[in-house]
C-alpha cells in the first residue's frame, strides 16, 4: 500500500487527496473529462485515435519518441508517423472487447475497478497485461522501452481501468513491469482505503468527473515526492 497511505501505513485524508485533485491542473482534468465524455458509449476505432491524439500531448508525450507529432486540432486526428494507426491494429479489438465485458457487467464507470467481484478484477488485471505487452513492444524504439507510452494508450481508451505510470514511478513507486499486478495491487489499495476511511475515492473527486484510476495517478504522482519522508495530509 504505497498511493494511499503514509510511510506508517495511515491513510491519507480524503480532503488531502481533494487537494491534489485541484492542485494538479486544470489541463489533466480537463483532458481525463473529455476522454470520458469521448467514450461514455464505447469504444470504437474513431474513439481509440481521438482519445489517444487528445492524452498524449497532455501527458507530453508527442515532442518525441514513437508519437511525435500526434495531436487532435480542429475536430481531425494528426497521426504523422502512424503510431496511433499501428497501435489501434495491434490492440484495438482487444481493448473494444474489453470494455464490452466491463459493460456487461453495468456497474459506474467510475467505480467499475472495485465494485467487480475480485474473480473478475484478476481477469480484467490479466487482459491489461496481455494488451498491456503487446501495446509495448509496439511503442518500442532505440531510446524507449514503450512502457510509459503504452500506459499512457491504455489510460487514454479505458480510463475506467488503466492507469499511466510514468518513469518515476516505474522505476521507483511501483519497481515492476508487470502491469496487470500493478492494476491489482490499485484495486487492492483502493478497497483497502475505503474500508479504512468509510468513504468512496470517488467523492473526493471535486469535479465529479474523475475514474478511480484517474485519481490514484494523481496521488501516484504525489507519491514520487512523499514516499520516502511521509506527507502532511
Amino acid at each position: 500500500m504505497k498511493i494511499l497511505f503514509r510511510k506508517r501505513c495511515n491513510p491519507l485524508k480524503a480532503n488531502f487527496i481533494k487537494k491534489c485533485i485541484v492542485g494538479f491542473g486544470e489541463s489533466y482534468n480537463a483532458t481525463v473529462r473529455e476522454i470520458m465524455n469521448n467514450s461514455h458509449e464505447g469504444i470504437k476505432r474513431k474513439i481509440f485515435f481521438k482519445n489517444v491524439a487528445t492524452l498524449l500531448p497532455n501527458f507530453g508525450m508527442t515532442r518525441a519518441g514513437p508519437f511525435k507529432g500526434v495531436n487532435y486540432s480542429g475536430g481531425i486526428v494528426h497521426d504523422p508517423n502512424g503510431q496511433i494507426a499501428a497501435s489501434c491494429a495491434g490492440v484495438g479489438n482487444k481493448t473494444i472487447k474489453l470494455r464490452n465485458f466491463l459493460d456487461q457487467h453495468k456497474k459506474s464507470r467510475a467505480r467499475v475497478l472495485v465494485e467487480i467481484p475480485s474473480s473478475v478484477q484478476k481477469e480484467v488485471a490479466s487482459e491489461l497485461w496481455k494488451i498491456f505487452k503487446k501495446l509495448v513492444s509496439l511503442c518500442m524504439e532505440k531510446n524507449t522501452f514503450g512502457l510509459v507510452a503504452a500506459g499512457k494508450v491504455l489510460f487514454a481508451v479505458l480510463p475506467e481501468v488503466a492507469l499511466p505510470i510514468d518513469n518515476t514511478q516505474w522505476r521507483s513507486v511501483f519497481k515492476t513491469i508487470d502491469y496487470g499486478d500493478i492494476i491489482a495491487l490499485m484495486a487492492a489499495e483502493i478497497t483497502e482505503w475505503e474500508k479504512r476511511v468509510g468513504k468512496q475515492l470517488d467523492l473526493c473527486d471535486p469535479h465529479h468527473s474523475f475514474t478511480l484510476p484517474a485519481i490514484y495517478n494523481v496521488m501516484a504522482m504525489k507519491a514520487r515526492h512523499y514516499k520516502n519522508t511521509g506527507v502532511s495530509s
